[in-house]
């Protein structure tokens, strides 16, 4: 029986909105390549060995001091190139990494992109930057595709033209970075029915990503009634085979936010969730996952300390229980 433990984060350097970060946005905005190190390590020491940035790039500019004809002028921030901190902390602990590859646009944008040439090119040129950049470092695993293919409303499949449209957006990237791992993390489908089995084993394969890390939707129940992580379980369960008939390996995303706060203007801000939520989540996912990661270990269940000085109410406590349930899991 697989443990139930976290093995990999998202982490952001820039989130792609300043509502849902609120609590650590600001914060990493001034971080030092001191302050990546040590959040990386903090991730190493609770067992993580996976960091999937979510984003090289935000609102079209690079956040590292990327090839300028190709990719374009760099985000001036406090780190002068907080991608090769992040590379460079995780190769130190023997961690792999995944270079999220960048917001085209606005945040609907990035969620929903168009996926027009220019999105495809620019990324794929991205791609080949970065690698050529960081790929001397064993850290450096693949790719994370900020595109998010959306099932359809009833559940069981993905959207036909989300399908065909980010499959020309990893093929894009799969003739710049060949043999490159790509990973791409999809709404949860619910439970597919059986007749939808072969039409999605095609979509998958259509999708041609070597890693799917499914969203579990925990994060957004409270504003979504209809969302239930335990029908996205049962869903894993006949999902699982058409991924290893594929090759592709399935990974689990528990989210650990909730999305219920919300600041004067009206928008929601994501907040750490309570533990036994969390320890549901792991549970029913661990039997059939081949990893579980979270969205997020930075700011919602980060050890605050002088150099990681983020976190939301909540987070401190969600670190410390998750901390002793490993322990438990291990003993």
């Amino acid at each position: 029986m697989p443990k139930p433990l976290i093995t990999g984060s998202f982490i952001d350097i820039q989130h792609v909105n300043n509502w849902d970060a609120q609590y650590w946005v600001d914060e990493c905005r001034e971080w030092r390549e001191e302050n990546w190190q040590a959040i990386v390590g903090d991730m190493h020491a609770l067992g993580l060995n996976t960091v999937i940035l979510t984003g090289c790039a935000i609102w079209g500019r690079p956040l590292y001091p990327a090839n300028r004809k190709t990719v374009g002028i760099q985000l001036p921030m406090a780190c002068p190139d907080p991608v090769g901190a992040i590379v460079r902390a995780a190769d130190q602990r023997g961690m792999s990494v995944y270079l999220g590859l960048g917001a085209f646009g606005r945040y609907s944008l990035n969620a929903n992109p168009d996926l027009s040439p220019e999105h495809n090119g620019w990324l794929a040129s991205m791609a080949e930057d970065l690698r050529e950049k960081y790929g001397s470092y064993q850290a450096l695993k693949g790719f994370y595709i900020t595109a998010e293919a959306h099932g359809i409303k009833e559940g069981g499949l993905f959207a036909q033209d989300d399908c065909d449209k980010t499959a020309r957006f990893v093929q894009s990237i799969r003739e710049r970075v060949p043999g490159a791992k790509l990973m791409m993390s999809p709404a949860n489908l619910k439970k597919p029915k059986p007749a939808q089995l072969d039409p999605l084993l095609r979509q998958l394969e259509q999708l041609n990503v070597d890693i799917f890390a499914y969203q579990d939707h925990a994060g957004f129940e409270k504003v979504y009634p209809s969302l239930n992580f335990y029908v996205a379980a049962e869903g894993y369960e006949l999902i699982k085979p058409l991924h290893t008939k594929l090759g592709q390996q399935m990974w689990v995303n528990c989210e650990v936010f909730e999305y219920t706060e919300k600041r004067p203007d009206g928008r929601r801000v994501c907040t750490p969730c309570e533990f036994e939520r969390l320890e549901r989540q792991l549970l029913v996912a661990a039997p059939v996952a081949d990893k579980l990661i979270i969205y997020q270990y930075q700011g919602l269940m980060s050890k605050r300390s002088p150099l990681v000085n983020i976190g939301a109410p909540g987070t401190d406590a969600l670190h410390e229980a998750y901390a002793k349930f490993r322990g438990r899991q291990l003993a």
